[in-house]
């Protein structure tokens, strides 16, 4: 019998989590189910920041929203500049930081971008690796906190990664029906 995992009972402010890594092949399913299930609507925050390394910040911050949305130009600026004051970097440091690639960041800073990112998306999933969620809750400033924080209350969260199931409660399943499963004993 398969399972498929039921993304429509997932309740917004909630955690889900599966103990799987995003790399292996039950993270890359489950986010692409999810990735199914609300297109163009799912954020990730990775490890590394999850940032295209030939793309400059600013076209890794309004790629999503731009592809997704089909937003203005203008609307995705204003989108940025909120989300960059949310997350406090300071008004001298943008111009550069837009015009970086992201190979030249730390990796403090490409998770703080890549939760830019998905303030500029307003998803209505996010995905969080364990490892991020780790840097959130130590070594990220207050306003990353914050930010986050309200980005959770309003969609559901799925983590992953080892660990994950201490801060989550398991992602809902559907069972396949019994008639399901006579046609594929067949």
């Amino acid at each position: 019998m398969s399972a498929a995992w039921d993304f429509s009972t997932c309740r917004a402010g909630s955690c889900y989590g599966l103990e799987s890594e995003l790399h292996t092949q039950e993270g890359r399913s489950a986010v692409g189910a999810l990735q199914g299930f609300a297109p163009g609507a799912v954020a990730c925050l990775q490890d590394g920041g999850g940032l295209v390394n030939n793309l400059r910040v600013w076209e890794n911050l309004i790629l999503p929203a731009w592809y997704h949305e089909s937003a203005a130009m203008a609307d995705l600026e204003l989108r940025v500049a909120a989300a960059l004051d949310a997350v406090a970097v300071p008004e001298g440091e943008r111009l550069s930081l837009m015009a970086a690639l992201p190979a030249s960041l730390s990796r403090s800073q490409c998770r703080v971008l890549a939760l830019v990112r998905a303030l500029v998306q307003a998803p209505a999933w996010l995905v969080v690796e364990v490892e991020w969620l780790a840097w959130l809750q130590g070594a990220a400033n207050i306003h990353c906190k914050e930010a986050f924080g309200v980005l959770t209350q309003s969609r559901p969260l799925l983590l992953l990664g080892v660990g994950a199931m201490l801060h989550a409660e398991p992602l809902p399943i559907i069972a396949e029906t019994k008639e399901s499963d006579a046609v594929a004993e067949r």
